[in-house]
This record gives structure tokens, sequence and C-alpha cells, in this order.
């Protein structure tokens, strides 16, 4: 059995020249009106003819559209059709999460359409020396403080609050390791402690937006102080789009330095299936939440324990911080943070106590799981053994108390 292979990304910073970022602008401006026009169309022909059309029906259509808009010419095909694809995904989205017609995808602005995609690598897009050569754009600067490892397979050039970037999608092997290497751990994602480990470590919470309100306030003051139009005002929104882009970019070093260590130490990685959304609806935890961003940061766990040839598995996230190890409700509220067990006389921390249902929830599982589940979903290097249960396996018998 292979590996499957994983999709990465790497980003670098590329440094266009002032001929060159005005081909950049107006390679967004050309796949923002493909994308506006495609939208106007799809409302248009439901709207008069109760007609749906598709990707492949727009795309078809290009052709046409740049003979009645010649300047479209001056821009690679990839970008163009990538606009219409992200719009079909758009409603493809729409239509799964929002049946009563709420969510419809939107028209975009001068400053909400930011980035455009060579669907094909050497094809629109390719190295040219040292240098990235963009077709119809010429040959640009690129800080490669890297090598890519791995098959590269799209493009994608992207404008940030502080330049430009090229974001390269990437296929990679995965590693190969066996189970016996690393230890299983349960993870407690909170806001008290970001996240806390079921051997009682714990994740100091960033709060990275908290951390920066002040400067956040100062910053969004003087953009609505400023005069609509005036050059104060965009100099003042440039100000305060590179202070979201710091924030967030702390944010996201934070969680893959995490990421990275806990898949290095631990595998498989149990951690609770979240509603994140539903949580968010809750007025004075929202702010926290997002700011903790536990989506993305699961996110990035799993792809790292995958790069690192190993796992993340999703438990039952119900009566996690209501219940003790050994079964027994413990109801507290949030303010509690001490968990007391009458049955066992355990007094602990409420997140490790978590921490430690959550692993115990999924070894149960897995020793319930085929053999061939588990050897796909944890990435083993080695047969189980033919026949044999999951619970088999010396290390998951030790660490499930069996």
């Amino acid at each position: 059995m292979s590996p499957a292979a994983i999709r990465t990304t790497f980003e670098f910073r590329i440094k266009p020249t002032r001929a060159q970022e005005v081909r950049l602008r107006a390679t967004l401006a050309a796949c923002r009106f493909v994308y506006n026009w495609a939208l106007e169309d799809r409302r248009t022909l439901w709207q008069y003819c109760h007609v749906s059309t598709s990707f492949n029906d727009q795309s078809a259509y290009l052709k046409h559209l740049k003979e009645a808009h010649p300047w479209l010419t001056d821009v690679h095909a990839h970008p163009l059709q990538d606009a219409l694809k992200r719009l079909d995904r758009s409603f493809e989205r729409f239509f799964k999460a929002h049946p009563n017609g709420h969510g419809h995808p939107r028209f975009k602005g001068r400053h909400q359409y930011d980035s455009f995609t060579f669907k094909e690598w050497e094809n629109g897009a390719s190295f040219s020396g040292k240098r990235l050569f963009l077709s119809k754009i010429e040959r640009a600067r690129i800080v490669l403080h890297r090598p890519i490892v791995g098959q590269v397979k799209t493009c994608t050039i992207k404008h940030r609050a502080d330049g430009w970037v090229a974001l390269f999608s990437v296929i990679q092997a995965p590693l190969w390791k066996t189970i016996d290497e690393r230890d299983p751990v349960g993870i407690d994602v909170g806001l008290e402690s970001f996240a806390t480990l079921s051997t009682g470590e714990k994740i100091e919470n960033p709060r990275v937006l908290r951390n920066s309100e002040r400067e956040l306030r100062i910053a969004q003051r003087k953009v609505s102080r400023r005069k609509k139009g005036s050059g104060r005002r965009r100099k003042a929104v440039q100000h305060l789009r590179l202070v979201h882009l710091r924030i967030q970019r702390s944010r996201k070093s934070f969680h893959f330095t995490e990421a990275f260590r806990l898949a290095e130490r631990f595998h498989p990685l149990f951690v609770e299936d979240l509603s994140i959304r539903n949580m968010v609806q809750n007025p004075k935890l929202a702010k926290s939440i997002s700011d903790a961003s536990w989506g993305q940061f699961l996110g990035i766990l799993s792809r790292s324990a995958e790069r690192a040839g190993g796992a993340t598995i999703a438990v039952e996230a119900r009566g996690t911080s209501q219940e003790c190890v050994c079964g027994e409700p413990v109801p507290k509220d949030l303010s509690v943070r001490i968990h007391r067990c009458p049955r066992r006389r355990l007094v602990e921390d409420r997140d490790v106590v978590s921490a430690r249902l959550i692993q115990k929830r999924g070894l149960e599982a897995l020793v319930a799981a085929p053999v061939g589940q588990v050897i796909e979903r944890l990435r083993l290097g080695r047969p189980v053994g033919e026949g044999a249960g999951s619970n088999r396996h010396p290390r998951i018998r030790e660490a499930a108390g069996l």
C-alpha cells in the first residue's frame, strides 16, 4: 500500500517592476470583470428564462467575450477560466449550505479580487533561471528563500497589503512511519489555554487580536476621520491593512509552530469534532473564539500530522467537559476550572481531564475499528496482523489500558 500524496503550498515574495505591476493589476481587473460578467449572466438567465448555466458553458463563451472586449486578450486564458471556476465553486457552496436562498454570491468590488491562478505549471507560469516567468507579464524577480520540494501543479499570484506573493501548490509524498515511534495524545482546545494535552501540558493562548486591539482602534479611528476619496484616507487604509496582515501572520505562525511540534511528538492526535460555526453564535465568546481560530489550527494540525506520517482523528465532542474519565457525569459551568469526581475522588484541572477523555474516546474507537480502517487512518508502516483486531497492537493496548 503506497501512501497518498499530500498537497501543500509554498509562498514566496515577488518583486515586479512598475511596468509589470501595471500588468499584474490589469490581470486582476480582467479576472474581476469576467467574474462579475459570469455572475450577471447566471442571474439574468435564471431570472428571465429559468435556465441555469454551468462552468463549461461560460468557459466556451469566453472567446466571444474576448471578441466583444479585445483588451481581455492581453491576459492569459488560465486566469480568466479560474475566475469562472471560482464563481462555480461559490454557487456550489451556496446551494449546499444555503438552500433557502441566503448567502448568494455577490459582485466583486475593486479591492475584493486580489489573486489569479495559472492552473497548469509551465503553461503560463514557469521558472526562467532565477526569475518567475508569467505569460503576458514577463520575467519577475522572486525571492526563493527555501527550495520547493515536490511537483508544482499550480501557481497563484496574490496581492497583499505589503506587496505581491507567488503561491505554488505542490504535491509531496508523505513520510512512512509506524505507530510505535510516537505516543497517542488527546488535545482539548480552549480559551484560557489555547490547548491542553492529555499528558498535562498546556499551550498558552497568544491572544494576538486582543493584544493588538489598541493599535487597531487607533488605525481604524484614523480611517474614519479621513475624507473619503482623499490620499490621506488611502494611506490610513493601507496602514490598517498592514496591521490586520501582521495579526493574521502572527496567528498563523503560532499555529504552524505548535502543530509541527505536536505532529513530530505524537501519533495519532485525537481532537474534538467541534461545530465552531455554532459556537461563535455566543456573543460573549465569539471574539475570543475567532481570535484563537481553532478551525485554522485543526486544519494545519491535520496537514502537519499527515506530512509527518501520522494522522489526526476527530472524536465526539459532546460531554467532554461534563464527564469524568471513568464515565461519571460531573456537570459544571465555564467558571468552574477544577474537576472533582465524586466516584474516583479525582481533583484535577478540567481541561486536562477533558483531554484525557478525548484520548480515551479515540482509543476506544480504534480498538473497535477493523484492521484495514486502522491501517488506512493511522498510516501504519507495517501490518498489524492478518485477521487480528486493532486491539492486538501493543501500543494501542497499553494506552487504552487493555
